[in-house]
């Protein structure tokens, strides 16, 4: 027959374990904090970036139209000259 073997303790749970389940709460709540805080600097990150893109596309497009319109007039500069020197 199995008897059962007690194994003797020292009867107190140390301290750590005691200091360590007291604190538990703070550091989950410490985490759950640092996870909030840095999806929240993700998300403005992001949306910074997407401003930032959005305005320098508006740029490129100005810049387009201001090239455009440069061609345009040099072309009737050119022409204008031209038909000076046809007279």
């Amino acid at each position: 027959m199995e008897q059962d073997v007690i194994i003797p303790t020292k009867g107190e749970t140390s301290n750590f374990v005691e200091v360590f389940t007291a604190i538990l709460p703070f550091i989950l709540l410490a985490i759950v904090a640092i996870i909030v805080i840095a999806i929240v600097v993700l998300i403005k990150m992001i949306k910074t970036y997407l401003r930032n893109s959005r305005i320098s596309e508006e740029k490129l497009k100005m810049e387009q139209v201001e090239i455009q319109n440069i061609k345009e007039r040099l072309d009737r500069i050119e022409k204008n000259s031209l038909d000076l020197n046809n007279r």
